[in-house]
């Protein structure tokens, strides 16, 4: 009988060791979010889908030319944002300015998604052939310090 006694007692400090050891009581958005002198980077890792045609823009996804695709962007940070920027680059070309939106005017926050979000909207490009094309998304904060978020599409006639 104290041999059971003691083989309960036993299972339970080991199961309250597992339980335990489990736990991770770390803050998920201050790992994330790194203060340098400068302040804080801003902070962006939402699925881009097509609202347009449907589904997520998986990396090398094939469009038409001249088809339109939106997708929204989700960011936030401690800072201030001070302009976003979304630059294409259509297969060994210059990059290119698209779009560029200053905080003051597109500042929308959802209390939904806890975060500012904005609706980028791109037509691909007319090409001979299959072509790659990179889509830049800068997210610049008051502070100079900022976020690139990029995703290659192809467009093929």
């Amino acid at each position: 009988m104290q041999r059971m006694k003691h083989l309960f007692i036993l299972y339970i400090l080991i199961m309250a060791t597992g339980i335990t050891a489990c736990y991770d009581d770390k803050d998920p958005v201050a790992e994330i979010i790194t203060p340098t002198e400068k302040g804080f980077y801003p902070v962006s890792a939402n699925t881009f889908t097509d609202l347009v045609n449907g589904a997520s823009i998986s990396a090398n996804r094939v469009y038409k030319p001249n088809v339109k695709i939106a997708f929204e962007l989700q960011y936030w940070t401690e800072g201030q944002v001070k302009e976003i920027n979304l630059y294409s680059t259509v297969g060994a070309g210059a990059r290119t300015l698209i779009y560029h939106g200053p905080y003051s005017e597109i500042k929308a926050f959802s209390k939904m998604k806890s975060a500012d979000t904005l609706i980028l909207n791109y037509t691909t490009p007319t090409v001979a052939s299959e072509t790659n094309v990179k889509l830049d998304i800068e997210i610049i904060n008051e502070n100079t310090l900022s976020l690139l978020r990029s995703l290659t599409i192809k467009s093929k006639p």
